[in-house]
């Protein structure tokens, strides 16, 4: 090849390189992971709206919760959490989850979320959610729920709800 002709065939390799490239189509969102999303987010929106009802149809009757911390774990049974979600209270309890991890096998799924809680608009703690959940004739159910808490400068907030500096 002479040299006239390899650099004729850089300049077209250049300029293929250069040129905008179309971006490559989304992927269409899986609905059995957007139904485990939905589960979760039906928890968060029955505590919002103080629904124990809304809390109970997405827990299995046997599910628990746990939380992490640094003297070890501890666990109880979900009932008394769905509970409490239903008695008056005058704030809201806010949670906003984000950055989520969804995996499923079968009937088996997990999801690996952070989260803030709020009272009102009020920061509360900040922290990591597990949900264990099983597909049952019924649709997902959390049958586990462990989580971490931090507070003070060890938290992280929800895009968009960043303390003023």
């Amino acid at each position: 090849m002479t040299f006239p002709t390899m650099a004729v065939m850089a300049l077209v390799l250049l300029a293929a390189a250069c040129a905008p490239q179309a971006e490559a189509p989304e992927a269409e969102p899986d609905p059995e992971e957007a139904a485990v999303v939905a589960a979760v987010e039906q928890l968060f929106e029955a505590m919002r709206t103080g629904d124990s009802e809304m809390a109970r149809a997405v827990f299995h009757p046997d599910a628990r919760l746990g939380r992490a911390g640094e003297d070890g774990i501890s666990f109880r049974p979900a009932e008394g959490f769905i509970e409490m979600i239903g008695r008056p209270r005058d704030e809201v309890y806010d949670e906003p989850v984000w950055d989520w991890t969804v995996q499923i096998d079968g009937r088996l799924a997990q999801m690996w979320t952070r989260y803030a809680f709020y009272l009102d608009d009020e920061f509360s703690h900040c922290g990591w959610e597990g949900f264990q959940l099983y597909k049952g004739d019924s649709g997902w159910q959390i049958t586990q729920l462990v989580d971490t808490s931090h507070r003070g400068e060890d938290c992280w907030y929800p895009p968009g709800r960043e303390p003023a500096a």
